[in-house]
């Protein structure tokens, strides 16, 4: 299973009146639609949930009703978004096996988030951490999909 941030960008911005739209086609900057090709391309059957500050774990279909505004931070969770329990109990109903492997398509701050939900049994891969900045991250996605060549913890 793979774990793809939502961001910032939205349709919303170019398009007020979208209405409720799929996930999937919610977000629209260059770093979540890199990781959502990249998830959409290498997650095979496991598929991949994208991770949303207000809504929690959203499966590419599900609706998204509208324009937000909120954000993780690096300590995590905030009284702005949605709360550490309720991403445990959504965690709980879509978790992978105990044997599969998470990954995690975000930044340092997803890391320690994602850990505080899943509990420490929950194997985590990163790939895209320790690569530099986001530009760098972004580099690494797009070459993966275009070579077809996923990502590992090192340093590809």
């Amino acid at each position: 299973m793979m774990i793809v941030p939502s961001g910032k960008p939205k349709i919303w911005d170019k398009a007020p009146e979208a209405g409720a739209v799929p996930a999937r086609e919610a977000y629209m900057g260059t770093f979540h639609r890199l990781a959502r090709a990249y998830a959409e391309q290498f997650a095979g059957s496991a598929g991949y949930l994208i991770l949303s500050p207000k809504y929690g774990f959203l499966q590419p279909n599900d609706l998204v009703a509208g324009p937000y505004d909120v954000r993780f931070t690096k300590k995590g969770t905030t009284s702005a978004t949605i709360d550490l329990k309720t991403l445990q109990y959504q965690w709980g109903k879509v978790a992978p096996s105990s044997k599969e492997t998470v990954i995690l398509l975000g930044g340092v701050k997803y890391g320690p988030l994602c850990r505080s939900i899943m509990g420490e049994t929950v194997r985590i891969e990163e790939p895209l951490v320790g690569r530099g900045g986001i530009g760098f991250m972004q580099q690494a996605l797009k070459k993966a999909v275009e070579t077809n060549q996923p990502l590992t913890n090192r340093r590809d």
